[in-house]
């Protein structure tokens, strides 16, 4: 900084001084000591650019020992002229405090400077740092990135040495597909899949035909890609059916051809390069009775025996499809009946390999004379990842509790290898390495998602030789943002969907703009909601349902730090949604599993370290907002059950559960609506002013908890509908520098601000603002564009 007006000391001791006495963040802070009341001097920081028209706000940090202390926020043209300022003033207190200033840049405008200061009249001393300067709406970019694989498969021939994997994309940035030497471990190509009329985001399928040619699926748009090694570019095929989202998996066939499932009406197709796509058995596929396939989720095929293997949802069934005859079977033990998805088929040494609800299992099919079918569960084992490697010498590979395993097709056991393996395997395969010192004859190579890379994995059965690289050159998209929340720390913690990871940011401390993440905490999967209490953050992980404690003064440490406190997908339940405390208990709110209606409610107890699991507290409705309050929790739920579930209840319910009694004690409906229309979705509730603030679909609701009546309810944001329930929808955030307005995002659209007073609305933006937090500034933070992170400072 620079001064302006006084020297750094005078004879009657005023002056302008690094001082190590305190500090509110680092060692030092300026001190500014006026000694004289008939003078004036301050300490100006460099000239900032700025643009005319443009609210600013200056902030900084301030303990005024004695006298008074001024914040200045002075705008100056192109020649130094100052054209306008704008002046706070901060008063005695015993402790640090924010002084704030805002003005917007006058006409003419080209640079800005904050000034501490100590006005004519002052005498008086005061210890300023942390000065920040920040416009109203800053794009402060990508919080969390990632250059892990999702699709994956290997070349044939000779580009056996070939991996072709697909990094996510999102809605600003389409997939990218890397082609990998596994012998350098470098990415020699990468080729961004082809836009089209909906992008695609993301391919979980992959599949290399037996002519050489790479075949991707893709959602959301349920497209299916071509391409041939060697170009440079990618082919769009289209939809091989039309109106579905996913494709979700891919298949090799004989003489070139490849088979596919899909999402949205479980379809089941063919694609063979001369005739293009086609459906087979028709489509949906297959129907049993009383039940509604939404997913082909995932296929293996027999390509001797001309049979491929379906794994079905949300009514988990493996099917033996017979290309051949046309005959169906279903080959899954009835013991995983009520599990609603299975995550991969293998077919590989004669056994067809199935993940399904935390098991790995092994059946081994056989066809009677008559045609009949049986199939008979030859290994059981939990803890182990999806995906099993192509059959070599008797035994086939896999990942159990992070460990490289083996198991033994002859004799049925599993083995541990010992040896860890970063992330998820997306594919295996076996490769003639150029390094035959180290890796003789053939190889088990894999490919892996792990720590946000793109990971190879080598293993060598013959020496026992393992090794584990990072991919160099591996393309990096950014993550679209999943859930924010502000920590205990008082920074911003974000995390990606699919991704997962936690991101922080540190308020006005770079990553301005950036177009990759600032700091990011990994592994962790998917965080679907986080909340902070106790000097602890709280996240809630998807898959499974989990709730977890994380310390961020505590070093990063999975499975310590953050610690597992509940496990809800023990009781089917997947997403968590909302999170609350009290009474010196976490509470989470949670959506039941693929197919499953019943979402539940969450306890965990500090004081006896329990976690009770309240399923289908409200009938077949998940939980997705809560706020405690007086010795009360309140929860808000949504008809939408587990994903691909068919509601059957058509109303949003208002409920309350008593923490002592650990029961539901009310229930309430919405008020009415004229038309007899139903709200479907209370998307969030918060304490404010003792009472309940909420919003359902477009409507803000105040609910009385003494009375337990609606003081108030009305629309206001008429576009905001959800026939079928949602998740998640609005935010509701309350800053104590502005004590009489509420300010709030909904319908992935609108940022606004109700005033308390009269509960009317004031839009603030209307380009696609989602989620909402608050810095302990008072600066709002929100979603942006799909994978930015945006301040709004006012």
């Amino acid at each position: 900084m620079d001064k302006d007006n006084g020297n750094d000391r005078d004879e009657q001791g005023s002056g302008i001084e690094r001082s190590d006495v305190r500090a509110s963040e680092g060692t030092y802070s300026a001190r500014l000591y006026d000694a004289k009341a008939s003078r004036a001097f301050g300490l100006e920081s460099d000239k900032l650019d700025v643009e005319a028209g443009t609210s600013y706000t200056a902030f900084a940090d301030v303990w005024v020992e004695t006298g008074e202390a001024e914040l200045v926020l002075n705008f100056y043209d192109g020649s130094g002229r100052l054209l306008d300022n704008a002046v706070t003033k901060a008063v005695y207190q015993d402790g640090w405090q924010t002084a704030q200033v805002s003005r917007v840049a006058p006409d003419g405008a080209v640079r800005a400077a904050v000034m501490l200061y100590s006005d004519k009249g002052n005498k008086g001393t005061s210890y300023w740092d942390r000065v920040r300067l920040t416009k109203d709406y800053t794009n402060l970019g990508v919080q969390v990135g990632s250059a892990a694989p999702l699709g994956a498969a290997f070349g044939i021939g000779d580009r056996q040495h070939e991996i072709y994997a697909v990094v996510t994309g999102n809605q600003n940035d389409r997939p990218i597909m890397e082609v990998i030497d596994v012998n350098t471990e470098k990415v020699t190509t990468s080729v961004t899949l082809p836009g089209a009329s909906v992008n695609p985001t993301g391919a979980w399928a992959a599949a290399t035909a037996t002519d050489g040619t790479v075949y991707l699926g893709t959602y959301p748009n349920g497209r299916l890609y071509r391409y041939v090694p060697g170009e440079s570019s990618i082919s769009d095929l289209g939809q091989p059916l039309p109106g579905e989202s996913y494709v979700f998996d891919l298949a090799v066939g004989a003489d070139g051809k490849v088979y596919g499932g899909s999402y949205g009406r479980a379809g089941f197709f063919e694609y063979d390069l001369a005739q293009g796509a086609s459906q087979i058995g028709g489509f949906p596929f297959y129907q049993p009775p009383g039940q509604t396939y939404r997913y082909l989720r995932a296929l293996a095929h027999d390509r001797e025996r001309g049979v491929s293997y379906l794994a079905m949802g949300a009514n988990a069934s493996i099917l033996r499809y017979d290309h051949h005859t046309g005959r169906l079977d279903d080959i899954l033990p009835a013991k995983y009946k009520s599990i609603t998805l299975a995550g991969t088929v293998d077919y590989t040494g004669d056994r067809v390999f199935v993940a399904i609800g935390g098991y790995l299992m092994a059946l081994r099919v056989d066809v009677a004379a008559d045609g009949t079918v049986a199939s008979t569960e030859e290994m059981s084992i939990t803890n182990a990842a999806p995906r099993v490697s192509p059959a070599h010498d008797g035994s086939v590979y896999l990942v159990q509790k992070n460990k490289l395993s083996r198991y033994d097709l002859a004799t049925k056991q599993v083995t541990n290898l010992d040896f860890d393996i970063p992330g998820r395997i997306q594919r295996y395969g076996w490769v003639t390495l150029n390094d035959q010192q180290n890796f003789p004859g053939q190889t088990l190579v894999a490919v892996s998602d792990g720590n946000y890379e793109t990971n190879i994995i080598k293993y060598n059965p013959q020496n026992g030789h393992f090794r584990v690289s990072r991919a160099e050159g591996a393309p990096r998209i950014a993550g679209a943002i999943n859930s924010i929340a502000t920590g205990p720390d008082g920074h911003i913690y974000t995390s990606a969907y699919l991704y997962g990871g936690l991101g922080m940011y540190r308020p006005f401390e770079g990553d301005a703009n950036d177009t990759q993440p600032e700091t990011v905490y990994a592994p962790i999967s998917q965080i679907d909601k986080m909340a902070s209490a106790g000097g602890k953050l709280y996240v809630g992980t998807y898959p499974g349902g989990g709730l977890h404690e994380y310390d961020p003064k505590a070093p990063w440490r999975p499975g310590v730090n953050p610690k597992l406190l509940i496990n809800s997908g023990l009781y089917k339940q997947d997403r968590p949604k909302a999170i609350a405390f009290g009474d010196r208990k976490v509470f989470m709110g949670t959506t039941g599993t693929t197919g499953y209606r019943p979402g539940a409610l969450s306890v965990y107890d500090y004081a006896t370290g329990a976690a009770t699991v309240h399923e289908n507290i409200v009938t077949d409705q998940s939980v997705i907002a809560l706020a405690y309050h007086n010795g009360l929790l309140y929860g808000g739920t949504t008809i939408r059950g587990g994903y691909s579930s068919t509601p059957s209840q058509t109303e949003a319910k208002l409920f309350v559960y008593d923490p002592a009694a650990q029961a539901k004690v009310a229930e309430y409906g919405l008020p009415e609506i004229a038309g007899g229309r139903k709200l479907t979705a209370i998307t969030e509730l918060v304490v404010i002013d003792d009472r309940l603030w909420g919003m359902a679909e477009g409507y803000l609701f105040v609910f009385d908890p003494v009375s337990r009546t609606f003081d108030y309810f009305e629309e206001k944001f008429p576009d905001v509908k959800w026939p079928e329930g949602t998740y998640r929808d609005a935010d509701l955030v309350t800053v104590e520098k502005d004590p009489d307005s509420v300010y709030g995002t909904i319908g992935n659209k609108y940022l606004f601000s109700i005033n308390k007073a009269d509960r009317s609305i004031e839009i603030l933006r209307s380009d696609g603002a989602d989620m909402l937090t608050a810095d302990p500034d008072g600066n709002l933070y929100f979603k942006h564009n799909d994978t930015e992170l945006w301040r709004y400072s006012f």
